[in-house]
This record gives C-alpha cells, sequence and structure tokens, in this order.
C-alpha cells in the first residue's frame, strides 16, 4: 500500500484535464499494481473490472499514474486497452 505524497502541478493539472478526482488517485496507490523502473521511478496502475454485459468485447478502461523515485506523482492518466 502506498500513500500520497507530493503531486507535480503537471500532474494536478493533468488530472483536472482527465476528470480523475484525488479519492482515485488514493484508490489507485492504495490498491495499484506497482511496476518498478531501474531508474527508481514507479508506475501503478489499476485494472477496471468489466462494467457489465454491454461492455463484452469494448476495450477496456485502466487508470495508471507515474512516480519518481521520490514517490513525487508525475503524471495520472486513463487509457484504454483491448483485452485479448
Amino acid at each position: 500500500m502506498m500513500k500520497l505524497g507530493k503531486i507535480s502541478p503537471l500532474a494536478f493539472s493533468r488530472m483536472k484535464q482527465r476528470g480523475i478526482s484525488i479519492d482515485a488517485l488514493h484508490h489507485l496507490l492504495a490498491h495499484g499494481q506497482v511496476e518498478k523502473h531501474f531508474d527508481g521511478g514507479q508506475v501503478v496502475y489499476l485494472d477496471s473490472p468489466t462494467p457489465g454485459p454491454a461492455w463484452a468485447g469494448r476495450p477496456q478502461p485502466r487508470l495508471y499514474a507515474l512516480l519518481d523515485a521520490a514517490g513525487e506523482v508525475l503524471t495520472v492518466e486513463r487509457r484504454v486497452r483491448l483485452r485479448d
């Protein structure tokens, strides 16, 4: 479980543009999966469950945050990826 530290001004601006709340970021950091990179940075992501039967075969939303080695949130984004 990661705690929310500092959020860069760019990350905060992008969160507002993309409609991602601070609560959603807290949830992501508390429950997301972490991939560590060689430079100390981390990508924290959370795959959303399928919303319902009407979504069958459609792209699935994915929320992720990029953190630097010090734990500062650099950006937060929603991505859509296709399931195999």
